[in-house]
């Protein structure tokens, strides 16, 4: 007789927040790395803003179609 294991359908899916968080992670490195070279955060603010705020939305619409 097979064993039922509860909890295995889902474990190959993702948390909802892990695209964001590697987002966010991957914008804070591109601002220290222009805080280190510049001293300060210049026009990079804006690119990476646009991104993240794509990825974002994106991500949300992709939950939000998936439920």
């Amino acid at each position: 007789m097979a064993k039922k294991v509860i909890g295995k359908e889902k474990k190959g899916r993702k948390k909802w927040w892990y695209d964001i968080a590697a987002g966010g992670i991957l914008i804070a490195f591109f601002l220290g790395m222009d805080y280190i070279t510049t001293g300060s955060i210049t026009w990079s603010i804006w690119p990476i803003g646009a991104i993240l705020f794509f990825w974002i939305a994106y991500r949300l619409l992709n939950l939000v179609g998936r439920e």
